[in-house]
């Protein structure tokens, strides 16, 4: 407790009080008191025209690192500097701009000052003027409803005459701790709209209809209109109340100008209607900005990743953030209780399939991207066929990621890679968590995948230390009964090595700020890592061309394939797919 640890500066603070009591009339009845948990508080009395009223300081356990708080005796609300009925005043001094030498004393000044400038019971009470820099998390902390503006919408809004009408429709969401969120989706018909909000990825659980009115201004708007009030904005602008609410749907109203927008939700609620007032957040200033200039270019790049997993799972979370236009994933296994121990997803997905609960995660992330997803073990029991499909499609991909640590499914990844001539990384976290593994090949630059895999892994083998996991290979991947040990963190910061191989991949394929391929990232001292962050950069040699095919080759291959199809017409076995 402050005063046990300094009862110097105790004996100070009351010696101030007492004295402040002597110099002015206004304070009076100012007495020590002690509170529970051996707190040190004052009651004392402040006198404005005529009027005493009760205040009590309460000294924090940290002062005078912390501000004291003055609060009503009397449980009242006397200023609009104050945190609700009965609640702290808000004062010159306070935790944003607090300084320890500030005492006591001064904060009973500082009440006095607000109160003799607002005169809690004069008829006509003028506010004090605000110092108040507050947050808009901040303001909105009461407000359950929120209505999201954003500068897509007013600037189509500024484009419309004065007053005008438009229908659209409003998506809303219910994010944590019973909160609605609503922000126009649409205006115009839902086959041919006149604009469509492309700046939020937040996705509508929840939708109604709604009635924009273009006005010139919302100083006359109501804070809480009644429905009836509501009725003459709708007829002020121009429309038939009746024909938007004399049904039984719900609806929303937005009042919009170029500069700002307000929403109400009518509802039916026994026979009669009622309106909820949405509190406005301006979202119309978020220009963004804090991606690099060079990330635009991701906007046209198509990744294929494969493992949806821990890993994989946040590579692909990280990859949409930053602005991938088109990402693939294929993996065939469910979301169980355990992978929520380091998994992108959430509890709402246990049970579903990691691909397509992952898809709806990045379709949240990021507005506009294209997801397409295959429910499929590469390098499992699957047919030849469905093998072919995914192959053929992760062909097309501009980069190519393996974050499955599986052998057999690298085979197919890198397969696809040097098929396509596209470029792969791959990474993989090692058992127990003492660090992981990041590669990436290019074409040409970097000898084939298979053959860069198979250097990293007499790499590993020549480090002379012997690897710590035993029967386990190198990788992350061990028996299904055997889950790999590693906390989320872990995964984490390989995840994030990873994706950075990726878009640096993406955005400069010629020239990389990474002067090696490869890199052993320890999280631990174990193995041949000497302490955590121990980074240890991995070359792989070259080792022939990613295409065998040339010039003559192909010429030969397609005067074959001519007499080949010859000979099968000749012999009337040719399929002419009819």
């Amino acid at each position: 407790m402050w005063w046990v640890q300094n009862p110097v500066r105790a004996k100070q603070e009351v010696a101030a009080i007492e004295k402040l009591q002597i110099d002015h009339s206004w304070l009076s009845t100012a007495a020590p008191r002690a509170l529970p948990a051996f707190r040190l508080g004052f009651d004392f009395d402040i006198t404005v025209s005529g009027i005493t009223y009760p205040f009590l300081l309460t000294y924090p356990a940290l002062f005078p690192a912390a501000p004291p708080q003055i609060t009503p005796r009397d449980g009242r609300r006397l200023s609009g500097h104050q945190y609700g009925d009965g609640g702290e005043l808000c004062l010159e001094y306070r935790a944003d701009n607090w300084d320890p030498a500030v005492t006591g004393a001064i904060m009973i000044e500082s009440a006095h000052r607000l109160l003799a400038a607002e005169d809690p019971d004069a008829e006509h009470r003028a506010p004090a003027p605000s110092a108040h820099h507050t947050s808009t998390g901040q303001d909105l902390r009461g407000q359950t409803f929120r209505f999201l503006v954003t500068r897509s919408l007013l600037e189509h809004v500024g484009t419309l005459p004065c007053p005008s009408i438009q229908q659209g429709f409003v998506k809303e969401a219910q994010p944590p701790k019973k909160i609605w969120t609503a922000h126009v989706g649409r205006l115009g018909s839902e086959t041919a709209p006149d604009w469509v909000e492309t700046g939020l990825s937040i996705p509508g659980t929840a939708g109604e209809a709604c009635l924009l009115l273009r006005v010139a201004s919302l100083d006359s708007v109501p804070i809480r209109p009644g429905h009836a009030a509501l009725e003459r904005l709708v007829q002020d602008a121009g429309a038939t109340p009746a024909e938007f609410f004399d049904d039984h749907s719900n609806r929303f109203v937005v009042l919009a100008t170029e500069h700002s927008a307000r929403a109400f939700f009518s509802y039916l609620k026994a026979g009669e209607r009622h309106v909820i007032p949405y509190q406005t957040v301006d979202f119309s200033d978020d220009v963004g900005g804090r991606l690099p200039s060079s990330y635009a270019t991701l906007h046209s790049k198509k990744v294929g990743l494969v493992g949806c997993g821990s890993l994989g799972s946040k590579i692909a979370a990280s990859l949409a953030r930053c602005g991938v236009g088109a990402i693939v994933l294929v993996d065939d296994d469910i979301l169980k209780p355990g992978n929520l121990l380091r998994h992108e997803l959430d509890g709402g997905s246990v049970g579903a399939h990691k691909v397509e609960a992952l898809e709806a995660r990045l379709l949240a992330l990021a507005s506009g991207i294209k997801v397409r997803v295959f429910r499929f073990a590469l390098g499992g029991q699957e047919s030849s066929g469905g093998t072919a499909i995914v192959l053929d499609e992760l062909a097309t991909c501009d980069l190519l990621v393996d974050a499955t640590a599986d052998a057999h499914a690298f085979n197919f990844v890198a397969a696809a890679a040097r098929s396509g001539l596209h470029p792969m990384v791959w990474a993989e976290v090692y058992a127990g968590g003492i660090g992981g593994f990041v590669a990436r090949v290019r074409p040409d630059k970097e000898p084939p995948p298979h053959s860069a895999r198979r250097q990293y892994l007499t790499w590993c083998h020549d480090q002379g230390v012997p690897w710590h996991g035993g029967d386990r290979e190198y990788g992350a991947a061990g028996p299904d009964d055997r889950p790999l040990i590693a906390d989320d963190a872990d995964v984490a910061v390989i995840a994030a090595h990873a994706t950075r191989l990726a878009l640096d991949t993406l955005i400069q394929p010629a020239e990389s700020a990474f002067p090696h391929p490869a890199y052993a990232v320890g999280l631990a001292a174990a193995w041949i890592f000497t302490a955590p962050f121990d980074t240890r950069p991995i070359d792989f040699v070259p080792d022939g061309p990613w295409s065998t095919s040339t010039p003559e080759r192909t010429e030969e291959a397609i005067d074959f394939m001519v007499a080949l199809l010859k000979k099968a017409k000749d012999e009337g076995r040719t399929d002419t797919g009819g």
